[in-house]
């Protein structure tokens, strides 16, 4: 028998970009996605080596601190010719108070000069039920593309006025939410998320 159908979850991020992308992939099925920050709840640090490690770690922490099912993904860039950095550190390439900005400028110079300039997203997204939940649903995404020359777009965050899609001939940050979503890592990972749900829970 499947619980009570799932109507609210909690988003364990503090990035705005991400929340609304997230809630574009939900809010159509019913399900109302509401951020940590509505609690008081802090989302944790990220300071393990792997993306799933981070990802549980965050997902514990917010439904421990909201009684409500709880999904946190955690994401980031890796590109090949940098032994796949920046990784689980992408939004910290820099140091801890990194802007998206810094970041950029800090990737472009590592890649300056270099020709393999190849790279993928990838997300792990986990949701639970409780901070004990002992089989957390957990679903990836990966999308490949390059680096580019130089930013192009005014969408997105994070890297995606650099990473190109090669197929398109535009970065992330130039195409359009509802393209994105279609073919980001956490859209990916999201619907894939979506499916499991569909399976162990009901939806409303």
């Amino acid at each position: 028998m499947k619980p009570p159908a799932l109507q609210r979850i909690v988003v364990a991020t503090a990035n705005p970009g991400k929340l609304a992308e997230i809630s574009a992939l939900l809010a159509p099925r019913g399900v109302e996605v509401l951020p940590a920050s509505a609690w008081g709840a802090e989302v944790v640090p990220e300071p393990h080596a792997t993306f799933i490690e981070n990802a549980l770690a965050k997902a514990r922490h917010v439904a421990a601190a909201t009684g409500l099912p709880a999904l946190a993904d955690d994401s980031g860039l890796c590109v090949g010719a940098l032994g796949g950095a920046p990784g689980a550190r992408s939004a910290r390439f820099v140091g801890e108070a990194a802007t998206d900005g810094d970041n950029n400028r800090k990737l472009l110079e590592a890649l300056q000069g270099e020709t393999r300039r190849g790279a993928y997203y990838y997300c792990v997204m986990v949701l639970l039920s409780s901070p004990d939940d002992p089989r957390p649903l957990v679903a990836e995404g990966e999308w490949g593309g390059e680096i580019g020359l130089a930013p192009r777009g005014t969408g997105g965050f994070g890297y995606d006025p650099l990473f190109v899609v090669p197929a398109l001939g535009k970065t992330a940050a130039e195409l359009a939410p509802e393209e994105k979503n279609r073919l980001s890592h956490r859209g990916q990972a999201l619907r894939r998320l979506l499916e499991q749900l569909e399976a162990r829970w009901s939806l409303p």
